[in-house]
C-alpha cells in the first residue's frame, strides 16, 4: 500500500518534535527545521549573494588596474598578487558576511500553529546568546575589549544557572539596553572615524571606495558579534544594499568639486588660503562617508532591536492571529472557486 504525500507542515512533524523533546543529537544549528523556513526569507537569501557577488565585482574592478601592472613586472609577480588579493578579498570581505549569515537568530515572522514551536526555539537562541556573552566577556584574552560589566554578567549567569526564563529575560533586556547598546555605539563612531580620515587623506576614488566598504562590512559584523545574533535575512539584505550604495558614493565623490559647489561660503579672504579647495574637497568627503558608516551601524543596531522586540512579543503575546485569519480565509476561497470551476 502506496504512502500518502503529507503536507509539507504534517511531514515536518517529527523534527520539531525531536527539537521540542530537546534531544542532544539536534543541535543548534539544525533547529530551524523547514517549518520555519519561509519561502521570502530564501528569496532575500538568494538576494543576499546577489549583492554579495556585485560587492565582489566592485572589488575585482577596483583592483584590477594595479594586477595589470603587476603582471607588467613580472608574469610570476602578477600571479602572485592575484593569490594575495584573493586572500584579502576572502580575510576582510567573504569572511565577514559570512560568520554574519551564519550567526544565530530569532524567529519573529511566524503564523500562529508554529507559535509555540518557535518561542521554544527562540528561548533556545536565547540561552545560546547569554552563554556567548558570558564567555566572551569572561574569558581573560579579552580583557581589554570587555563591554558587559560584572553585575550584569553575573544575573545573566545566575539565571542561565537557575533556569530561570522571566530572570534571563530581564538580565538580557537590561544588558542590551545598556552595556551592549553604549558599545555598539563605540564601534559605530569609530568606524565612522575611521572612514573619514582614510577618505579625506587617500584622495583616490578607488581607495575610497574600497576603504568605505571595508569598514562598513567590518562594522556590520562587530555589531551583530556585540549582540550575540543577527537581523533577519530581508534586512540583512538592505543592510548589504546599504552598504554597497555607501561604497559606489565614496568612489563617485572624487569627480566632485565641493569647493566650486560651496564657493559662495569661500569669497574673497578665504580663496586666497593656500591648497582651500583640497582642504574642502577632504572634509567634505570625509564627512560624508563618516556620516554613511554612521548610517549603516544605525540601521543594523536598529534592525538587532527591532526582532529582539518582535521575539519578546511573541514569547507574550503569541502570533498574530488576525493573519492566520486572513491566511485562512483566502485558502478556503481558492478552494471554493476550484470546486466551483470543478
Amino acid at each position: 500500500m502506496k504512502k500518502k504525500n503529507l503536507p509539507a507542515e504534517l511531514s515536518e512533524e517529527p523534527k520539531a518534535k525531536k527539537y521540542l523533546a530537546g534531544e542532544e543529537e539536534y543541535t543548534f544549528s539544525d533547529s530551524v527545521s523547514d517549518a520555519f523556513r519561509q519561502k521570502n526569507e530564501k528569496t532575500f537569501f538568494a538576494l543576499i549573494f546577489a549583492a554579495v557577488f556585485v560587492i565582489l565585482l566592485l572589488v575585482v574592478a577596483a583592483v584590477a588596474d594595479l594586477l595589470v601592472l603587476c603582471f607588467e613586472v613580472n608574469r610570476i609577480f602578477g600571479y602572485t598578487m592575484v593569490a594575495v588579493t584573493a586572500i584579502l578579498v576572502g580575510v576582510f570581505i567573504v569572511r565577514p558576511i559570512v560568520r554574519v549569515l551564519f550567526s544565530r537568530f530569532f524567529v519573529v515572522d511566524v503564523t500562529a500553529d508554529k507559535c509555540n514551536m518557535a518561542r521554544r526555539r527562540n528561548y533556545r537562541a536565547l540561552k545560546e546568546v547569554a552563554r556567548a556573552l558570558v564567555r566572551y566577556n569572561a574569558d581573560p584574552k579579552n580583557r581589554k575589549f570587555r563591554y558587559l560589566s560584572a553585575e550584569r554578567a553575573d544575573k545573566i549567569s545566575a539565571a542561565l544557572e537557575s533556569r530561570d526564563r522571566a530572570a534571563l529575560k530581564g538580565a538580557m533586556k537590561e544588558a542590551y539596553s545598556t552595556d551592549v547598546g553604549k558599545f555598539a555605539g563605540s564601534l559605530i563612531r569609530g568606524s565612522a572615524g575611521k572612514a573619514f580620515l582614510i577618505t579625506s587623506v587617500s584622495q583616490n576614488d578607488k581607495v575610497d571606495g574600497l576603504a568605505v566598504l571595508l569598514i562598513n562590512l567590518s562594522l556590520v559584523k562587530q555589531i551583530v558579534g556585540a549582540y550575540g545574533y543577527r537581523p533577519s535575512y530581508a534586512k540583512l539584505f538592505r543592510i548589504y544594499v546599504a552598504v554597497l550604495r555607501n561604497a559606489l558614493i565614496a568612489y563617485g565623490m572624487q569627480n566632485v568639486n565641493w569647493f566650486n559647489v560651496f564657493g559662495k561660503f569661500f569669497a574673497g579672504v578665504a580663496r586666497k588660503i593656500p591648497f582651500v579647495d583640497t582642504l574642502v574637497d577632504s572634509t567634505v568627503q570625509g564627512a560624508v562617508s563618516a556620516f554613511l558608516t554612521f548610517l549603516i551601524g544605525y540601521k543594523t543596531k536598529k534592525y538587532l532591536c527591532s526582532d529582539y522586540k518582535k521575539q519578546e512579543k511573541l514569547d507574550d503575546e503569541g502570533a498574530d492571529f488576525a493573519d492566520d485569519e486572513v491566511r485562512l480565509a483566502a485558502a478556503a476561497a481558492r478552494k471554493l472557486q476550484k470546486d466551483k470551476a470543478v
